[in-house]
């Protein structure tokens, strides 16, 4: 009788183990919904888990997202999982991870109070085409901060008469097929001002507008362009106009053809 009771005992705390083990195991295998990653352009910034760039948008305040409407169509709320809780992978202080209601009723995942956004245009892992957008949306670093800028020692390297020639071919590039919508200066026209416009600071995004046109605005692409003519006048308007952002080479619009 008492080894049947202590077979009984015995089964029930290894059923009860087995199931407290089950339970550990789930959630440790709970995946995060957000991670870092490092890059030689702009060191450690917050990535969902799949690699997309995570922004952060300065016109939100107090922890609520201000991206509705035709923002929230281009800028993606990042969500938690299913069970509404946040969690963060390593490289991320879980104490800087919180969620927000949207207006829509959503919940959307936080850090240090600001709602995280991926950017309909980066279309693969690893992309920056949101970082600096309208001077509104940037990275975001593990401490929560916004990153500005690349980091310093990673502006192309190149010699003063390189320049001087990159430069030189882009501002014949510039007069030819820009100038007329973007203005002699850069003041803007039809096209809008590229002076002392800081998402010209964005190689990422600069040089697939080249290439690519921004056709729902009225940029046409400049495919037919060669990669040192591409160079030319991406380096004239990041160096002119009261803009300070370097050089861009040929082999870094190579890249991204």
């Amino acid at each position: 009788m008492i080894d049947r009771q202590f077979k009984r005992l015995a089964l029930l705390a290894a059923t009860a183990m087995a199931g407290l083990t089950f339970y550990v195991m789930a959630q440790e295998a709970a995946p995060a919904d957000f991670t870092v990653a490092t890059t030689a352009d702009y060191g450690t910034y917050l990535v969902t888990p799949d690699g997309h760039s995570l922004y952060l948008y300065v016109k939100d305040e107090g922890g609520v997202s201000a991206c509705v409407d035709a923002c929230a169509n281009n800028w993606i709320a990042l969500l938690p999982g299913d069970d509404g809780v946040a969690t963060a992978g390593e490289g991320v202080d879980q104490s800087l991870v919180g969620t927000t209601t949207r207006a829509d009723g959503g919940v959307q995942v936080t850090y240090g109070g600001h709602p995280l956004y991926t950017f309909k245009r980066d279309t693969a892992p690893g992309t920056t085409r949101g970082q600096k957008l309208g001077g509104e949306f940037f990275l975001v670093s593990p401490t929560a901060a916004a990153i500005e800028d690349k980091l310093p020692e990673q502006q192309a390297d190149i010699s003063e008469s390189d320049l001087d020639a990159l430069k030189a071919t882009g501002a014949a590039v510039f007069a030819a097929n820009c100038a007329v919508c973007h203005g002699d200066n850069g003041e803007g026209r039809i096209g809008p001002a590229l002076a002392n416009n800081s998402i010209v600071g964005n190689t990422d995004f600069i040089v697939e507008r080249v290439l690519n046109g921004f056709i729902e605005h009225g940029m046409p692409p400049f495919k037919a362009l060669d990669d040192q003519q591409i160079a030319g006048v991406i380096t004239f308007v990041r160096t002119s106009f009261g803009n300070d952002y370097g050089a861009v080479l040929a082999e870094e619009v190579s890249t991204r053809r």
